[in-house]
């Protein structure tokens, strides 16, 4: 299909004819059409779409009031205000009947009165056909470019990626792969097949039952992995709360807040610092008082104590001596006093003069101050000063903190603090709740796949000894098989292409290693990264891996099973504290909400190539806005290794900030022809044939 002239009438801001030639040769496959924002370009996108496929291109079912309204306002306005008002938007193109190509111009026209009609006229190869054979070329156009299609082919660059990215992206990936691989046929002769088996009287029953363990199988599966993804949507919601009460406790308090209790507890370690540094002054008052003068006299103190000993020495032989002259004592011990005597007046007399006459009380009170003297150490000193220096530097810091320290929005935080650890503790329990479920939905699987596989076998067994009547149920049988195998076959042919592509139009290096398209269409992509084995370890120990497998995806867990040689958690966890490599390359799963914008765009640009090349038809793209997020590094990279590489016609609708002179260049021998859409004061667009911004004319 090639798309040879469009001709607007009367269409938005295209008030009068515009026309288009955009017949394309060879490698000339370009279409280049520059506008400003608001010239005309996005209009022209959406005219194309209206001719093709009226009412379906805007979503709806049918022609009812909410489509002719949508017409109604894209309209020229200038045009309605003369009623009738008269529109169109024209289309003539090219298609191959096997043998030659036929001239087809479909013109989509509208008359406004008080209400809007729309008619839509085919002529062929210059003549009308007539209205059941227009029914029948719409069918025909539907199924080369079904609706399911209709934002592949006409790509508009500010909303492709949430096209495929979104909550329901799997789905459309899946119907734009099996209709691009005319594989969307099986369905239809599945169930047709099992139509004519239930129509025979007596269907076999083992095929219903292999229907319906193949049913509940696939049911299952999808339960798996819905229950899978919530999971993982629930642990990185988890993560992610506990991110945002690390950011909310660091941003209260890089403002200075402080809640009550550790202002309370402040204060009160303020309080207990004064306290003890007037402890520690109040000692060394008395040290100064009671113990330094005396230290100056460290020396005559010893004397003194050295008098008061030997004092009380000569006392004790004294006393002694009283003892023994007593006339009880004397008469006894006659012959032994003067031993006695002798005895104790080595071991106590001293003979000096007695200078201070103390009692014993006032000996043991003397002698203890003299013992706190003497073995006072100086070093005591040192210390309590700088027990002082301290607690006054806690005491100051203390200080600043509260004068930095604010109450003022201490209730906001932490109501906003309570509300995230109720939502940590919320999803906690659903993180353990889905862990539950899935695993008992997981042993529901093992057990229906179980069950389809015996039902199968059964199933397989009957028909070899049933009469060849029954090649509905055998048809049935071998369609699954093969459609299983046909899915992966061109499964793998798109993720080879995409490892290609993405590597050619990234310019940044190891963006993407891989990519995986799983049984639902959901693709997964990953980067290699080296991971510690000791984390690895950690994550694999006491669990069943799937810490591990939620963590970083099933792929790294198989490159695990291939690395350590076990399947088993344990056994897994073991090697890798034994191999004696630190870390280990492992296919990361990378979370494509976390891409910026650009690489979003360049991602589902390197997958929109790939799925293109499933196709068997030479279909025209419609690419609007084809740089939206795209940065200017990457622009000379898609230029020439995406937009050049697309089979058939493509229509590219751009700014001046898009396409530049640089790209043109880089286009230039793939450009069939240009156009540049220019808005008047009157907001209306007119049409210059073979000019494009800066770029010189003569294309």
């Amino acid at each position: 299909m090639r798309i040879e002239q469009i001709t607007l009438y009367n269409f938005g801001s295209y008030e009068g004819k515009a026309v288009f030639d955009t017949k394309t040769d060879g490698t000339r496959n370009i279409i280049l059409i520059g506008g400003k924002n608001g010239a005309g370009k996005t209009t022209l996108f959406t005219a194309m779409r209206l001719c093709l496929y009226g009412y379906m291109s805007m979503g709806y079912r049918s022609q009812n009031a909410y489509y002719f309204r949508s017409v109604s306002k894209l309209l020229n306005s200038s045009a309605k205000l003369v009623r009738p008002t008269k529109a169109h938007v024209q289309m003539q193109i090219a298609l191959s009947n096997g043998h030659e190509l036929d001239i087809y111009r479909l013109t989509r026209a509208w008359v406004l009165r008080d209400t809007l009609s729309e008619t839509f006229c085919v002529e062929k190869n210059g003549s009308a056909i007539n209205s059941g054979e227009v029914a029948d070329f719409e069918k025909y156009l539907l199924s080369m470019i079904p609706p399911e299609l209709f934002n592949f082919y006409f790509f508009d660059g500010e909303k492709i990626a949430d096209f495929f990215l979104d909550e329901a992206g799997s789905t459309r990936i899946k119907e734009a792969f099996l209709t691009l691989c005319g594989y969307d046929v099986f369905d239809i002769m599945r169930k047709n097949f099992h139509r004519v088996s239930s129509a025979k009287g007596n269907p076999s029953p083992n095929l219903q039952e292999y229907l319906t363990a193949k049913e509940n199988a696939d049911h299952t599966r999808e339960a798996c992995q819905a229950l899978s993804d919530s999971l993982r949507k629930c642990e990185a919601d988890f993560e992610l709360c506990v991110s945002d009460i690390s950011a909310l406790e660091k941003e209260y308090r890089k403002k200075g807040g402080i809640t009550q209790n550790e202002w309370e507890e402040k204060r009160l370690t303020q309080k207990e610092e004064e306290k003890r540094r007037e402890a520690l002054n109040t000692a060394m008052k008395k040290w100064a008082n009671d113990l330094i003068p005396f230290l100056m006299i460290r020396d005559r103190i010893a004397a003194v104590k050295e008098q008061i000993e030997e004092e009380a020495s000569d006392q004790k032989y004294r006393n002694f001596c009283e003892v023994l002259d007593l006339p009880e004592i004397n008469q006894i011990l006659t012959q032994q006093l003067p031993t006695l005597k002798e005895i104790a007046a080595k071991r106590l007399k001293h003979g000096n003069q007695p200078l201070l006459n103390l009692s014993l009380e006032q000996n043991a009170t003397v002698l203890a101050q003299i013992k706190q003297i003497l073995e006072f150490d100086k070093k005591e000193i040192f210390k309590c000063k700088r027990a002082i220096k301290r607690s006054l530097a806690l005491s100051a810091s203390l200080r600043q903190e509260l004068e930095n320290s604010s109450l003022s929005s201490e209730q906001e935080y932490m109501l906003q603090r309570a509300q995230l650890y109720e939502a940590k503790s919320r999803l906690l329990e659903q993180k353990e709740e889905l862990r539950k479920q899935l695993q008992e939905q997981q042993e529901i699987f093992l057990q229906a796949k179980g069950n389809l596989s015996n039902q199968q076998s059964r199933l397989e067994a009957e028909l070899k000894r049933v009469s060849i009547d029954n090649i509905s149920a055998r048809a049935i049988v071998m369609l699954d098989k093969l459609q299983k195998v046909l899915y992966r076959c061109q499964v793998e042919r798109v993720e080879t292409i995409f490892r290609r592509e993405i590597n050619t139009l990234m310019r940044k290096k190891r963006f993407i290693d891989d990519i995986q398209i799983d049984d639902r269409f959901q693709i997964h992509i990953y980067r290699v990264e080296d991971i510690s084995t000791e984390s690895v370890a950690a994550a694999l120990t006491g669990t069943s891996g799937e810490r591990l497998c939620t963590l970083l995806g099933n792929a790294a867990m198989e490159k695990l099973c291939q690395f350590t040689g076990t399947d088993d958690p344990d056994g897994m966890a073991f090697y890798c504290r034994s191999c004696g490599q630190p870390t280990i390359a492992l296919p990361v799963e990378i979370d494509k909400a976390s891409l910026s914008n650009g690489e979003k765009q360049i991602f589902i640009m390197a997958l929109y190539y790939s799925l293109a090349q499933l196709s068997g038809h030479e279909i025209p793209f419609i690419i609007d806005t084809p740089f939206a997020r795209i940065d200017t590094e990457h622009r000379k990279n898609i230029s020439q290794y995406f937009f050049k590489k697309l089979a058939g016609q493509v229509f590219i609708l751009s700014t001046n900030e898009e396409i530049n002179s640089d790209h043109v260049q880089i286009l230039k021998d793939h450009i069939a022809s240009v156009y540049l859409l220019e808005s008047t004061d009157e907001k209306r667009t007119t049409v210059v044939k073979n000019s494009y911004f800066e770029v010189p004319h003569g294309f």
